[in-house]
C-alpha cells in the first residue's frame, strides 16, 4: 500500500542579495537575490487519507483558505487530477511578516510532500510554474536546493554548490512587515521610477563567504528602515557583534547576521521587545519523510 501521510521540515530563507530591478508593465518588479536555507523551520506534516480538507496550523491565527500552504494543497491536486481530500499539520517557529519565508516555506514543503504522495507526482517544471502562482519565494522553497541565485519573479532559479555552514544570529523586532508595502516605498524612490539592469554577476564569486559578503545588498533596506529605524538599529547591532554579513532579510522585519563562531549577544541594545534566534545555515535540504 502506498505511503498516505509525510512529514517535512519547512525551512526559513534568507536573502543574502536582493536586488530590485526594472518593473515590469504590470507592476512587479523583476529581482535579482541570493537564497540560502537556514536550520530554523516550521513543522509540517501533510496526510491524504481524508475526503476533507483541513488544516491546523499551531502558533498563527489565520483562516485556513488564507494560508498559503492550504492554497498549495488545493492548488496541487487541481494541477495533479488528484481525487483526494487533505489534512495538513503545522507547527510554526518562523515568524509572520518577518522576511523569512515563512508561509512560502509552509507552502514549498506541502508541495513537495503532496508530490512524494501523489500516485502521479507532476514533472520539476509543472511544480515549479504551480509554486510561482502561490509567490516568489515559493518556487526556491519547493526545491531541494540549500543555495541558489534567483531571477525575475523567482521563476528563474541556480541552484548553487552549498556555502560551508556559518552561525546566523536573527533578530525580530515586535513587528512585521507587509511585502506588498515595502515594495511600494521602493516604487515611489526615484531609484524604483527609473528601474534599473542587473550588474554583471560572476558565479565564481559566489562560491566562498568572503565574495558573497561583498555583494550582500539589500535595495528595499533603505526604505524599510526609514519607517522603521528599529530594523536599522538590529543591523548595526549585529555588524558590531563582527557579523560577516548583516542585513535586512527579503521585505523585513527580520535581520540578520552571519557569524564564523556563535557571538555572544544578549538583547540590551537592541529595541524594545526584539527577540534574538540562534540558527545556522545549511548545506542540504530536508527531506520528504513518508510515514505509512
Amino acid at each position: 500500500m502506498s505511503a498516505r501521510s509525510a512529514s517535512v521540515e519547512a525551512q526559513a530563507k534568507l536573502n543574502l542579495r536582493l536586488c530590485v530591478l526594472a518593473r515590469e508593465a504590470e507592476g512587479y518588479h523583476q529581482l535579482e537575490t541570493l537564497f540560502i536555507r537556514i536550520e530554523l523551520a516550521d513543522s509540517v506534516r501533510v496526510s491524504t487519507d481524508t475526503k476533507a480538507r483541513h488544516l491546523v496550523c499551531e502558533g498563527l491565527d489565520l483562516p485556513p483558505q488564507q494560508n498559503l500552504a492550504y492554497r498549495a494543497a488545493e492548488a496541487f491536486l487541481e494541477a495533479s487530477g488528484w481525487d483526494t481530500g487533505f489534512e495538513i499539520r503545522i507547527e510554526k517557529r518562523i515568524p509572520s511578516g518577518g522576511g523569512l519565508g515563512g508561509g512560502s516555506a509552509d507552502a514549498g514543503a506541502v508541495l513537495r510532500a503532496l508530490n512524494a504522495l501523489a500516485p502521479t507526482p507532476l514533472a520539476s517544471d509543472a511544480l515549479m510554474t504551480l509554486a510561482l502562482r502561490l509567490g516568489a519565494d515559493v518556487p526556491f522553497l519547493a526545491t531541494d536546493a540549500p543555495f541558489a541565485l534567483g531571477w525575475g519573479r523567482g521563476e528563474r532559479l541556480l541552484a548553487l554548490r552549498p556555502l560551508p555552514a556559518r552561525e546566523v544570529m536573527l533578530a525580530l523586532p515586535p513587528f512585521g512587515v507587509a511585502t506588498k508595502a515595502a515594495f511600494g516605498w521602493f516604487a515611489d524612490t526615484a531609484a524604483g521610477r527609473a528601474g534599473r539592469a542587473p550588474a554583471p554577476l560572476s558565479l565564481d564569486a559566489l562560491d566562498r563567504w568572503d565574495a558573497v559578503a561583498a555583494l550582500a545588498v539589500n535595495d528595499l533596506e533603505e526604505v524599510v528602515t526609514a519607517r522603521h529605524p528599529a530594523i536599522a538599529t538590529c543591523v548595526a547591532n549585529l555588524a558590531g557583534a563582527g557579523a560577516r554579513i548583516a542585513r535586512m532579510s527579503g521585505s523585513g522585519s527580520t535581520a540578520f547576521g552571519i557569524f564564523d563562531r556563535r557571538p555572544s549577544l544578549s538583547t540590551e541594545g537592541f529595541p524594545t521587545g526584539t527577540r534574538l534566534v540562534p540558527s545556522r545555515t545549511t548545506t542540504s535540504v530536508a527531506s520528504v519523510k513518508l510515514l505509512d
